[in-house]
């Protein structure tokens, strides 16, 4: 259990690819849950959208004017790249997924992305509080020009707990993807509800229920960023980094296996419908 001084777990939520067409279906009812549990989750915003994956509707009323009344409410709002456009076949500094908005670019473009995303934010009256990277990937280059831009926060990695570097760096470590009873540590659960549907609404629901006491905000935890990362923090991220590695091919194995299982007429006799 979490608790505000003596902080042993946590879980931190975080909501992913926030722009104007998102499934606001699914969001508005989704962000009533969170007011009503008094959640205080990371927003990862993207600054200017052109990811056609993420046009599912028609643009929200007034989209920047809810991003600002989520910062009101004491929410982390989280600098999601820029155009959410991968350009790179770079997994960056992480190794999840081989692409990338920023990594493998040179710095004088990553410099001229990151300047237009954090330009977007101030003209709309929001703050970039944490850096939250497109697919993971990013590079060297750019936590220096994110530095330089006044973000010195950055939701991504493996750690047991959040920790500051030497460059000045707060990493708040994101490791799961769905609700997880964990004993020690403090971990950011990823969601991406663009892709959920009323069921997956109400299992939230049911979860928020049953993790209400361990969930906790970036604001709780970040008295422990003034400690440096030790040789516990660092074998688990070597833990939880193979897991990863190794974890990913075998899922992905498993889905063209069902995928070639279907085609050959094990699945539905008429294909899939939905």
């Amino acid at each position: 259990m979490a608790s505000k001084t003596g902080m042993n777990s946590g879980l931190i939520l975080r909501f992913d690819d926030l722009c104007p067409t998102v499934n606001w279906q699914i969001w508005d009812p989704l962000e009533e849950l969170l007011v009503e549990f008094g959640i205080k989750p990371i927003i990862s915003v993207i600054p200017d959208n052109r990811d056609k994956a993420l046009i599912l509707g028609r643009p929200g009323e007034d989209f920047w004017g809810r991003v600002q009344t989520w910062q009101q409410r004491g929410w982390t709002i989280g600098l999601h790249g820029y155009q959410h456009c991968y350009l790179t076949k770079d997994a960056g500094m992480y190794g999840r997924a081989a692409r990338s908005e920023f990594a493998g670019l040179p710095y004088e473009v990553q410099e001229i992305k990151l300047q237009n995303a954090v330009r977007i934010f101030h003209q709309h009256g929001v703050k970039p509080e944490v850096w939250v990277a497109p697919a993971h990937s990013f590079d060297s280059d750019t936590i220096e020009i994110l530095l330089s831009l006044g973000v010195h926060i950055i939701n991504d990695g493996y750690a047991l707990y959040p920790y500051a570097d030497e460059q000045g760096v707060v990493w708040i470590p994101q490791q799961v993807g769905r609700f997880r009873k964990l004993p020690v540590g403090i971990w950011t659960v990823c969601f991406h509800f663009n892709e959920w549907n009323t069921a997956d609404l109400e299992q939230f629901r049911n979860d928020l229920r049953r993790f209400r006491r361990q969930i906790i905000s970036v604001n709780d935890v970040l008295h422990f960023c003034k400690g440096r990362r030790n040789w516990a923090h660092a074998g688990v991220a070597r833990l939880l980094g193979a897991s990863l590695r190794i974890g990913r091919p075998l899922r992905e194995g498993l889905r063209q296996r069902q995928w070639s299982a279907r085609s050959k007429g094990f699945g539905h006799p008429h294909g899939n419908s939905g």
